[in-house]
């Protein structure tokens, strides 16, 4: 019999693929292949939350996060996040954040300088702890994922994690050589950090059925913005802080900025070492002339 994470570790990742379709509790009890009710019980026993509640908490942190970054109209942002209008988008906005959007907005741009500010003096400090590259545009290919997912702060992400999809793998026989991989569904700045969400992953050959609490996820190609990160795992958000706002500058390219995507250049991570080479990936799309 399944367990409850089995069952709803993919409606979750529907869910998060989908934040723009239709996520009503038919429609997800449909995709699940359960009742409406039992759905609904399932899902706020393990998740702690009710599927509307989550739903439109991603919807929104989503909509935070894009606020921050792009020049999109409110009403296209609005549908680019499942709200119906911009009146319905408006009023959940300010039931969440206690603003309205374009306030919002106003309140982030403000903020933009003195994140320029704190990038600099990250990169001009002579006590830091790490060296980042250039960062340059690529494009990936879809790549299906082992993953486990973690709720919580990032910072208390456990290396247990890996060290079972390691196990997992070994039980398989999978060839190698492995791909580690992380990735950040949330920002911090809009998520509360006990609900941040960070998948441990081992890149796959094919998609397979979830496993305890082994799930696969298909992860989608295409631009992202890569900087490579030589360092200690620990000042993996200092990096970010040093990055986000080169990505303001691209050429040619906007900023989608989530999920963040980090591949790990090593056999087996070891979060005791102290010098870690780690590509970020941040997607971002061609700017539209």
């Amino acid at each position: 019999m399944k367990t409850d994470w089995e069952t709803l570790v993919p409606l979750l990742v529907h869910i998060q693929a989908n934040l723009d379709g239709d996520l009503s509790l038919r429609a997800l009890g449909c995709k699940a292949g359960l009742s409406p009710f039992h759905l609904h019980r399932l899902f706020k026993d393990a998740v702690g939350e009710t599927p509307k509640t989550y739903t439109l908490r991603l919807r929104l942190e989503r909509a935070a996060f894009r606020l921050t970054l792009h020049e999109a109209s409110l009403l296209d942002l609005a549908l680019e996040c499942g709200f119906r209008n911009h009146e319905s988008f408006t009023r959940a906005f300010r039931r969440r954040f206690d603003c309205v959007p374009s306030e919002y907005r106003s309140r982030v741009r403000r903020r933009a300088e003195w994140w320029n500010q704190q990038s600099r003096e990250i990169l001009d400090h002579p006590g830091r702890r790490f060296e980042i590259s250039s960062t340059k545009v690529v494009q990936l290919r879809p790549t299906h994922l082992a993953f486990i997912r973690h709720v919580g702060p990032y910072e208390l992400v456990p290396q247990s994690l890996f060290d079972e999809l390691d196990q997992w793998a070994a039980r398989r026989r999978m060839p190698g050589p492995p791909v580690w991989m992380g990735i950040g569904h949330d920002s911090p700045a809009t998520t509360p950090p006990a609900q941040l969400r960070f998948d441990a992953a081992l890149r796959v050959d094919a998609p397979f059925a979830p496993e305890g609490h082994i799930a696969c996820q298909l992860l989608p190609g295409g631009h992202f913005a890569v900087t490579t990160h030589a360092g200690p795992y620990d000042s993996l958000p200092s990096a970010y802080a040093a990055i986000f706002p080169r990505l303001m500058q691209l050429r040619g390219y906007q900023v989608v900025g989530l999920p963040a995507i980090e591949i790990y250049h090593t056999a087996r991570i070891n979060v005791e070492y102290d010098l870690n080479h780690t590509d970020i990936y941040l997607p971002v799309v061609p700017r539209q002339s």
